[in-house]
């Protein structure tokens, strides 16, 4: 989706890297239109010189030389972020994709101890990756992620079962993807029981684009984007303390998903910096099919505040140590967690 029609998709770091063959580039009229759109709309456009940056392209030797022109352009005016996806790479993608769906959700093993001792109060819920699959039609998208997103509250209501004091949300492994399934999943854990608005949004350079978790929906700008009468779960204990834990491979929508949860009350992180690319993609169809994913705005928390760098944690779990420990005594030690 375009940003001309109302609101901005999350892409995943790692959906474009590594895959890539040199000699595969954009048609002619694909190339200049990348060009245009990075000069108008990316977020850094300052950073390149674009009357070099086209002399260069048009005089590139080879499909080699036009690839890394074109790829450096592209992360420069991102701030590493953005990429350029050819059509055959959109084709191969598809089963990765179907493999973050599924997992987006998935259970976290618990040790014995933890489902008998004191942290078998607390709540978990790890929040994956969530790739579209291009290769589906827009509905069979628009699908997948209300399923993915159903899928996430049951695991929540799954545990909810009244006894639970506090909760985890582990994002240490989302490295990105559509940022809306993540949301509106976890939207049970982001408020009060009436809902908080906004819990983020998207800062462009001459306005703001709030984003909300409400009536089972998520919206933006005031417009609902996903949501379903199957996501409208509310925790027994709305309110409850929550845990968020991060890391160095958290990236993209899953630093939106951290961000979604700072200034909330009763919340506090745990773990290492995050990647460092907490800014929006907005996926642009070229005329040769492929797709260029453009870095045109900053993710901030819902007081405004991001700058689409890293995110720090509140507290910074050393390197090799897991940031679980800190977390559960963290919430044990909450009032919500010493009442009998």
């Amino acid at each position: 989706m375009i940003a001309g029609r109302g609101w901005l998709l999350m892409v995943a770091l790692a959906t474009a890297s590594g895959a890539a063959h040199a000699q595969d580039v954009p048609s002619a009229e694909a190339q200049a239109r990348i060009l245009d759109l990075l000069q108008q709309q990316s977020l850094y456009r300052d950073r390149v010189d674009w009357s070099k940056a086209r002399a260069e392209l048009a005089a590139a030797r080879d499909p080699v030389q036009t690839r890394r022109l074109l790829d450096d352009v592209i992360q420069r005016s991102s701030g590493g972020h953005g990429r350029w996806i050819s059509a055959n790479q959109q084709r191969t993608q598809s089963q990765r994709a179907q493999a973050t769906q599924t997992a987006m959700g998935a259970a976290t093993p618990q040790t014995d101890d933890a489902r008998s001792g004191p942290t078998a109060r607390l709540g978990w819920i790890k929040v994956g990756a969530y790739m579209d699959d291009r290769t589906q039609s827009q509905d069979m998208q628009k699908q997948a992620r209300k399923q993915a997103a159903i899928a996430l509250q049951v695991r929540i209501q799954e545990q909810d079962d009244g006894n639970r004091c506090g909760w985890v949300v582990d994002l240490r492994g989302n490295s990105g993807g559509n940022m809306w399934p993540m949301l509106l999943g976890m939207g049970p854990l982001l408020g009060d029981a009436k809902g908080a608005d906004p819990v983020g949004m998207f800062l462009l350079a001459d306005k703001r684009q709030p984003w909300a978790y409400r009536e089972g929906a998520v919206w933006l700008d005031g417009k609902a984007v996903v949501g379903s009468r199957n996501t409208q779960y509310t925790l027994r204990h709305p309110g409850a303390p929550v845990a968020v834990l991060f890391g160095p491979r958290t990236a993209s929508s899953g630093e939106a998903s951290v961000l979604a949860f700072r200034g909330r009350a009763a919340s506090r992180s745990f773990g290492q910096p995050s990647a460092g690319y907490s800014t929006a993609n907005t996926p642009q169809r070229l005329p040769d099919g492929s797709l260029l994913l453009l870095t045109g705005s900053v993710i901030a928390d819902r007081n405004g505040v991001g700058d689409g760098n890293r995110l720090q944690p509140d507290v910074i779990v050393a390197e090799g140590q897991d940031a679980t420990t800190a977390a559960q005594a963290w919430l044990l030690a909450q009032p919500a967690c010493k009442l009998p």
